[in-house]
């Protein structure tokens, strides 16, 4: 089942043409909307009701039970496996987190940038430094080597 953008293993308890009783570890609130999948079947839903760990859901279409509890196509033309594709979501890859990998790495560069950044700026301060501290005893020493030259 999926409520919101995490996924939770539930138990189906009961099954009607419009609904379905679950059970799950920690079920929705009541009025959420969650997505429950059962191989290529899909059943859109709103929490009716909650109590403990069961919870109520209304479906907004039909549920063809036979073929769910078979985990047969359903008789429906085929639409629900065409607009939702199968997804065995213990095998996809997780969204969140490939999204947290991306967003570490993404973090790692921009560290590493802004070190880059504040090393050149000491660097460049270092150097201006060094040639504002040497550039007086240079011109020093210039002006003693002219003044040598003048003399012959």
């Amino acid at each position: 089942m999926r409520s919101g953008v995490s996924w939770h293993d539930v138990c189906i308890l009961n099954l009607s043409r419009r609904g379905l009783g679950i059970q799950a570890a920690e079920p929705p609130q009541r009025g959420a909307y969650v997505e429950i999948r059962r191989g290529k079947h899909v059943i859109l839903a709103r929490v009716m009701w909650t109590r403990g760990h069961r919870a109520g859901l209304h479906s907004q279409s039909l549920i063809f039970v036979r073929s769910l509890v078979r985990d047969e196509p359903a008789n429906d033309g085929g639409r629900l496996e065409s607009a939702y594709p199968e997804v065995d979501r213990r095998r996809a890859p997780r969204a969140m987190l490939e999204r947290h990998e991306r967003s570490r790495l993404t973090g790692r560069a921009m560290e590493f940038a802004c070190i880059g950044l504040a090393a050149s700026a000491l660097g460049l301060t270092i150097v201006a430094t060094v040639e504002q501290a040497l550039a007086r005893p240079i011109a020093q020493v210039r002006a003693a080597l002219d003044g040598q030259a003048a003399r012959p």
